[in-house]
């Protein structure tokens, strides 16, 4: 499957981990999304029919900035 990274700005902690990744996994074509706390990034495994953009709208709906 097609992964792709992210970089998001303002995670500091597990819970900001957690939050992210729920949201992320909750749309279309998302298989897995994993943070890393340490460095923003944020790598998201999914099909081919993935939207970055609602993707990038659900992580910045949270107060994050990608």
């Amino acid at each position: 499957m097609p992964q792709t990274l992210v970089n998001v700005g303002g995670i500091s902690a597990k819970p900001d981990a957690e939050k992210i990744m729920a949201a992320g996994e909750a749309l279309d074509g998302v298989r897995l999304v994993n943070v890393n706390v340490d460095d923003g990034r944020v790598v998201v495994t999914h099909a081919a029919d993935f939207d970055i953009e609602a993707f990038k709208k659900a992580v910045t709906d949270l107060g994050y900035t990608v």
